[in-house]
């Protein structure tokens, strides 16, 4: 074995430190291999590519900077090697710091790996039957919000048509579609914002739940996964602005804050929003609840076809995890 570990132990925020030595032998033959590399890509005044000598390749690096490079790719080797024998769920780039690091000699490092972590989940059946068992109940569409529907067309109309004055009638109503009277009008109108109550009640409804059910999941985050959250709602937040027709930067001066405010401000919400799709992914795991190829390929087909430069395996497994979620919300909606 070309490397011995020195040291291993589990972290606060499931973490885990690494302490291994490379010895020099697997490193000089790293050392061949970057070398080998850099020849065939060098071309220098003189020296066609592929035929500097590998003295002048050697002093033009450093061999410092060559061993380090070496040692580099020496460490990914047997972290790769490690993390199959260790049986360790590794997650974003490990931190490395160079311990001891000299040419011709063995190299130490320092490796600090964020592990996807286990949470600890509640019985998400009996709280989801619980909570599925209180219904949501929209209160109901009062005449003033139908008046205030209509005072919005009303004025809506007049602008698009330049016509002041303009009066809903059983003879205008027919210009919205077919309708035979204002009543018949207003009946619609009643049925559109019902709707839309009752769509937001169940919203409402499936909020309260995935919150019980994730502030029972029990575990602690890697700080990776919450940076990795932040940076998702500053994408979100910045294709906002930008379809708002705005720039992030004007924001940002608008609000007096930079980025780092922002995503400080954030922190408690991105824990959340990990935490939770941690735990739909736990029970998607548990239940055995996957999305079918065929599913997920139509789903990013449309997608594709909607925002044709973004890159197909984000795409992919952007749909993959949104299909699957679907899956688990309908899994939980439906205990009795």
């Amino acid at each position: 074995m070309h490397y011995t570990i020195k040291e291993k132990k589990a972290l606060p925020k499931a973490e885990y430190l690494l302490v291994l030595e490379l010895s020099a032998e697997k490193i000089g033959k790293h050392r061949a291999h970057v070398l080998s590399h850099l020849k065939k890509d060098t071309e220098l005044p003189g020296f066609r590519k592929g035929f500097v000598p590998e003295k002048i390749l050697r002093e033009r690096m450093g061999e410092m900077a060559l061993w380090e490079e070496s040692a580099t790719d020496a460490l990914g080797e047997a972290l790769t090697e490690i993390f199959r024998a260790e049986k360790l769920d590794v997650i974003g780039r490990p931190r490395v710091e160079a311990l001891k690091l000299a040419p011709e000699n063995p190299a130490e490092f320092k490796v600090t790996l964020s592990l996807y972590p286990e949470l600890t989940l509640p019985d998400y059946k009996k709280i989801a039957s619980e909570h599925n068992g209180k219904k949501p109940e929209a209160t109901p569409v009062v005449e003033k919000e139908i008046d205030t529907v209509l005072a919005e067309i009303k004025k809506q109309h007049e602008t698009e048509s330049g016509k002041k004055d303009f009066a809903i009638t059983d003879e205008t109503v027919k210009e919205f579609g077919k309708f035979e009277t204002v009543a018949d009008f207003r009946a619609k109108v009643k049925e559109g914002l019902t709707s839309h109550k009752e769509e937001r009640e169940r919203e409402k409804h499936r909020a309260e739940l995935l919150d019980k059910l994730t502030d029972k999941a029990k575990g602690e985050l890697p700080d990776v996964l919450i940076e990795s959250e932040l940076s998702r709602m500053e994408s979100e937040l910045k294709g906002q602005i930008e379809q708002m027709g705005a720039s992030f930067e004007n924001y940002l001066k608008e609000i007096k804050k930079d980025k780092d405010a922002l995503r400080k401000e954030w922190e408690k919400d991105a824990e959340k929003r990990a935490r939770l799709q941690l735990t739909l992914f736990q029970i998607a795991r548990a239940e055995k609840l996957t999305a079918s190829e065929t599913e997920i390929e139509t789903e990013v087909k449309h997608l594709m076809e909607h925002y044709k430069d973004a890159n197909r395996d984000s795409a992919r497994s952007y749909v993959e995890t949104l299909l699957t979620n679907q899956k688990v919300l309908a899994f939980l909606e439906a205990q009795k």
